[in-house]
């Protein structure tokens, strides 16, 4: 029975909580960041709504199992075994190829469902380092690190201390990375202060909708601040940049493969080329500034499309080449639904032929906004 349970905690422990959240925002929180999918990594990709979100169901996940086997049993060997498993899922997913996050928060919830006073002391010893040092990973470690201690301290079974033991380690060897670059002193500082380096998708949609109002308010080009932005938009990469108005579709442009120095820089030329150059729409003029809606798309891949399946509707973009030229792209649009309509859509902006010899290329983006 103890082994049923615990692969079912195993399973409620695998279920990607941060992956998931920001799929729906349309992006792939593993390209991003630390390219880990816990709360942390979130906050700094998504923003605070949907790192509480990750934390908060990232804690319930291990708390359920632990709490649930702790009320049945009494039992704190029986309820940390079944939390392990559940921390054990998180860190090893199957859905995300037996990869995950750390288990921090994970393991968190499961200390608050079998063992309250050890995860009361563990979030006092992570709560004053990371006050100290402001590093989510060190106060991580030492919290811990701290919770077999604690066990052992308050009297829990031998057992227990044995299994928090090991979990411990776990844990810890999770954070080699962080304790590679806190001893190189290149191991990032948690902020709370969004507007000196602001999240990812802020940062994206921010770039996209002062350079429009610059430029059609100014006729001015905007020039991005590097020390203000994330990582990911002082390098090189390929994005597209929409304009909507309510669920109109009012101006798009990009490209696949980067054309200015950083993605800052694509998304500066790209919103202003959609703002004004959209060969299939007049330019946006400056009392619609109002309504516009921005979305910023950063290019993961492209590939040539074999099967209309390939395609999903509500993350990818579709573009045609025809006459040795890209003619039109379609990016994921509400009112679209299927992979043949959206290719159709397509064809259609072009002017293309249906029975043209066409090449059509799958886009695979990161969406924000």
């Amino acid at each position: 029975m103890l082994l049923a349970v615990m692969l079912v905690a195993f399973g409620i422990g695998s279920l990607p909580f941060g992956y998931w959240i920001g799929r729906l925002r349309g992006v792939d929180i593993r390209q991003y960041g630390s390219g880990n999918i816990g709360a942390t990594n979130v906050f700094r990709v998504l923003g605070a709504r949907a790192a509480i979100a990750t934390l908060l169901l990232d804690a319930f996940k291990g708390w359920l199992p632990a709490f649930t086997v702790m009320q049945a049993t009494h039992s704190d060997t029986y309820a940390l075994l079944t939390g392990a498993a559940a921390i054990l899922g998180h860190t090893f997913s199957p859905f995300m190829g037996f990869r995950g996050g750390k288990g921090i928060a994970t393991g968190l919830g499961v200390l608050v469902g079998a063992t309250p006073a050890v995860a009361g002391i563990a979030f006092l010893v992570w709560l004053v380092a990371f006050v100290l040092t402001r590093w989510v990973s060190l106060g991580s470690m030492l919290g811990a690190a701290t919770v077999p201690i604690a066990a052992y301290w308050l009297n829990h079974s031998p057992e227990a201390v044995a299994i928090l033991t090991i979990a411990a380690v776990i844990v810890i060897g999770r954070h080699w990375a962080n304790i590679k670059r806190i001893l190189r002193g290149q191991e990032p500082r948690f902020s709370f202060r969004r507007r000196v380096e602001p999240s990812l998708e802020q940062a994206c949609l921010e770039l996209a909708q002062t350079a429009v109002e610059r430029f059609v308010l100014e006729g001015a080009l905007i020039e991005p601040d590097p020390k203000r932005l994330p990582r990911a938009l002082r390098e090189p990469g390929s994005v597209f940049v929409a304009l909507y108005q309510g669920e109109q579709l009012r101006g798009l442009a990009g490209s696949l493969k980067p054309q200015k120095p950083t993605r800052a820089h694509e998304i500066i030329h790209h919103a202003t080329r959609a703002a004004l150059l959209d060969p299939h729409r007049p330019p946006v003029e400056p009392d619609e500034l109002p309504t516009l809606r921005y979305v910023v798309y950063l290019v993961e891949s492209y590939e040539p499309l074999h099967d209309s399946s390939q395609v999903d509707p509500q993350r990818d973009a579709v573009l045609v080449e025809w006459q040795g030229r890209a003619q039109a792209i379609v990016p994921p649009m509400p009112d679209v639904r299927t992979p043949q309509e959206q290719i159709e859509r397509a064809f259609a902006r072009g002017g293309i032929p249906r029975e043209a010899a066409a090449r059509i290329y799958r886009i695979r983006l990161n969406r924000f906004g």
